[in-house]
């Protein structure tokens, strides 16, 4: 039974419902001593909060897509697997894409290939999805390249996120309609390597290469097995929350991969453990820091005023702003810090980016 399936949600609507009524029912028919009639009923409450925060938390989970599978739940994701030869190996499916050795497949549910690709500069291998725009196969569109926008979830959040919780795919579909937007590939990495762990899409010393898998690994093998553009002016990343953080730092550190960042809610100095225990890894890995010290790239900083910080956060990032760097802010009067804020700030996005990221070609 899946995470995110119905099926779930409505077995828990059904205990959330029983418990208390079964509570009533029972109350005053607990037989024995006083003592176990109390502990009884204490039992009986206890259960219908149990319930009750079961539902909340599977509406919850629904709704920012934190954990996809029970795998992710339960930190055992990624701990098992087989050991597979590396090599060129390639197969083609109908279409004549071609795949890694990660095989991206269709998935239809979502209207994306997903794949598994091995990073050959930082050892990672983890979930990428790739989304297609209308126009890929069009006759008019044969044999040319498609810019592309690199969507970073917060953390836990999976790859799907982005196609689940805040529908980018649809959005994007409506503003081309609209005339806000070209056609993008939409490329949706997995940046929680290891479950549990937050790196803010880092190279840890020791540990995961993060930042290497987001930026060299994934480019490599969208750009191999799709009809991606792969200079930097064709390049973006958007990312929200945690991933608005870690869009901002990737593109400043590598300018010459990305054209421009758009954050959504991010914040702009890191908060891992993985980080802030060395001052190095601070200063390399601090959005803010590396306005002063990085070739410029574009940066649209997006957030809410009563999403607590966020606004204080994109009002202090743009104090360190410096010429040539070209910072814009997009800032709503209203809203949480949640999925359909954001989802509603994607048509503006799209446009802004639309401006500064070159393609098709």
């Amino acid at each position: 039974m899946s995470l995110l399936g119905w099926p779930l949600l409505v077995l828990f609507v059904v205990f959330a419902l029983a418990a208390p009524v079964g509570c009533l029912a029972a109350w005053n028919r607990v037989p024995g001593p006083d003592a176990v009639r109390v502990a009884a009923r204490l039992g009986m409450i206890a259960l219908c909060q149990a319930t009750a925060l079961l539902l909340v938390g599977t509406l919850l989970n629904r709704s920012l897509h934190l954990y996809p599978t029970w795998a992710d739940l339960f930190g055992t994701a990624g701990r098992n697997g087989n050991i597979e030869a590396a090599g060129p190996t390639l197969t083609r499916p109908a279409g004549g894409r071609g795949l890694d050795e990660g095989g991206f497949r269709f998935d239809r549910d979502s209207r994306t290939h997903v794949g598994h690709p091995r990073g050959a500069m930082s050892g990672i291998r983890a979930e990428v999805r790739v989304w297609l725009p209308p126009q890929y196969d069009d006759a008019e569109y044969r044999g040319r390249r498609f810019p592309v926008i690199e969507l970073l979830p917060g953390f836990p959040g999976s790859s799907w996120t982005w196609f689940g919780a805040l529908h980018v795919a649809g959005e994007l579909e409506k503003a081309m309609k609209n005339g806000q937007a070209k056609p993008y590939i939409l490329v949706s990495p997995t940046i929680t390597v290891q479950p549990g762990r937050d790196t803010e899409c880092s190279d840890i010393a020791g540990g995961p290469r993060v930042a290497t898998w987001l930026t060299t690994d994934v480019r490599t093998a969208v750009t191999r097995d799709f009809r991606a553009l792969p200079n930097a002016e064709s390049w973006a990343t958007m990312g929200y929350s945690t991933g608005g953080f870690c869009a901002v730092k990737l593109a400043e550190q590598r300018p010459d991969l990305f054209r421009a960042a758009v954050s959504l809610a991010g914040y702009f100095k890191p908060t891992s453990p993985d980080i802030t225990r060395d001052a190095n890894a601070v200063h390399a890995n601090s959005p803010r820091e590396l306005l002063a010290t990085r070739p410029p790239v574009d940066l649209l900083l997006g957030g809410t005023r009563t999403d607590r910080g966020t606004a204080a956060a994109i009002d202090d990032m743009v104090t360190h702003v410096q010429p040539p760097t070209r910072t814009f802010k997009y800032i709503l009067d209203n809203g949480g810090h949640l999925p359909k804020v954001w989802e509603g700030m994607l048509p503006k996005s799209f446009e802004w980016l639309t401006q500064r990221v070159t393609g098709p070609s």
